[in-house]
């Protein structure tokens, strides 16, 4: 929750269309500097003047819309920001080396269940467990 004058602030500094992006989005406003970008366009930010716990953010690359909400989630967020945002890492990727993901041949990809791109198997494979159907025979 924002104080009244944090909130006018961050109208004035924000502006209004990132300001009533960031309360669609977060629920609240936040200013703070800009640390660093990923590959995918997310933005993170620190504000070492908010309380413990919220001073560092991610804005979502897929948040340029108003109504774009649903489309952000923490699974799009790399593992080595992830070890940053948590405070698991005192400084940024963009500084320390020490947690750079590995590739193992594969990009890294968000998770994308519950979307239409959500892996589905196909319907002629073969059921391992079959229903019983139960066999009544006439009575006497």
């Amino acid at each position: 929750m924002s104080s009244l004058p944090r909130t006018i602030k961050g109208f004035f500094t924000l502006g209004p269309a990132r300001f009533f992006r960031q309360l669609n989005n977060m629920g609240d406003t936040k200013v703070g500097t800009l640390v660093g970008t990923d590959q995918f366009g997310n933005k993170y930010f620190e504000n070492m003047n908010e309380s413990y716990g919220r001073t560092r953010w991610v804005q979502f690359g897929k948040e340029d819309s108003f109504f774009s909400r649903a489309e952000a989630n923490a699974s799009q967020v790399p593992a080595e920001w992830h070890g940053w945002l948590h405070r698991m890492l005192d400084a940024p990727p963009t500084v320390d080396k020490t947690m750079v993901a590995p590739t193992w041949g594969m990009e890294f990809t968000e998770n994308l269940t519950g979307s239409p791109k959500a892996f589905k198997t196909y319907n002629t494979t073969r059921p391992k467990v079959y229903a019983w159907t139960p066999k009544v025979a006439p009575r006497a």
